[in-house]
């Protein structure tokens, strides 16, 4: 068993992919192995991976194109290895950062310092600056809900996570739809485990046109963000986010053309305030489309003048 797997899905973008394998020779005293899921690209691919020297495992699956959510299973699957982090086609790791982040995990327990299942530190874009903002201590145990929702801390974070942990969390698998946001795994480990929050740059973070970084989630993938707002609903996010995801949640279900909204509601007792917010945020966008201006509607309504129901 490896300690570290890197698990990389990619869709014809080769171009990147020595960025990646040159990054990965620069991690040193470690025992890692690169997994690529090829998710049925039609570029060269397997060629350049073949390529690449066998410095270090590297496994290689090619898969017609089911999308992102179902390379990401196809990856964890493969894995053998203690512990595990996605790096996308397009972003970087630090020199020897995978080592930094082994020496937080304890193989006796099977867990990261203090019973932690995930490690969480921080990206920086190629001009030095953090993405989103560093964690409010340098050293913090919460959960993904009550830390990076409820305070919130915002921008991308590199998390490694226990594999045996993240093999029991697959991401759910919509027909017709080939991605969901990556936090509704995030949010499910949350309810029951904790993570190590370290003020430590882990990778490097690229913003490359067609990256999953520079797509939404929302409309696109509708069955999805229907079943993420729905859980997301319920405690332990606070009750200000709960009616707001409730809201939502209605939204996509209605989208969806779902029957039995309130029936299939994660929480019925938030489900009625949830409504009562659908209904405003309607209102006020017809009127601001039919009748009335939209900074005299936004101040009754005490709004932010581009509020939409989407997805933040």
């Amino acid at each position: 068993m490896h300690q570290i797997s890197i698990l990389t899905p990619t869709f014809n973008r080769s171009k990147y992919l020595p960025r990646i394998y040159d990054c990965l020779c620069q991690q040193r005293d470690i025992d890692f192995e690169w997994i690529i899921v090829d998710d049925g690209s039609s570029d060269n691919t397997n060629s350049v991976v073949s390529s690449f020297k066998n410095i270090f495992p590297i496994k290689y699956i090619y898969q017609e194109n089911r999308g992102q959510t179902s390379a990401r299973n196809t990856g964890t699957e493969m894995a053998n290895s203690f512990i595990m982090a996605k790096l996308d086609d397009d972003d970087l790791l630090c020199p020897d950062i995978l080592k930094t982040a082994w020496n937080y995990f304890d193989v006796n327990t099977g867990l990261f310092e203090n019973n932690c299942v995930c490690l969480s530190g921080l990206f920086q874009f190629d001009n030095g600056d953090i993405v989103g903002e560093k964690f409010h201590r340098d050293y913090y145990i919460s959960d993904h809900i009550r830390y990076r929702h409820n305070r919130p801390v915002h921008g991308d974070k590199f998390e490694f996570y226990v594999t045996e942990l993240l093999k029991k969390y697959p991401f759910p698998v919509f027909l017709g739809e080939k991605n969901i946001t990556p936090l509704i795994v995030h949010e499910r480990i949350a309810r029951e485990h904790k993570t190590l929050y370290v003020n430590h740059i882990f990778g490097v973070k690229y913003f490359y046109q067609g990256g999953l970084s520079t797509q939404t989630y929302s409309y696109k993938y509708p069955l999805g963000s229907e079943l993420y707002y729905n859980e997301a609903s319920m405690f332990p996010f606070k009750i200000k986010l709960r009616i707001k995801h409730s809201s939502r949640y209605i939204f996509f279900a209605k989208l969806n053309k779902k029957r039995k909204i309130f029936y299939n509601a994660k929480n019925k007792w938030i489900y009625p305030i949830g409504l009562i917010r659908y209904y405003m945020i309607k209102l006020k966008m017809f009127l601001e489309k039919y009748y009335f201006p939209r900074t005299i509607i936004s101040y009754f309504f005490k709004g932010k003048r581009n509020k939409r129901l989407t997805v933040e």
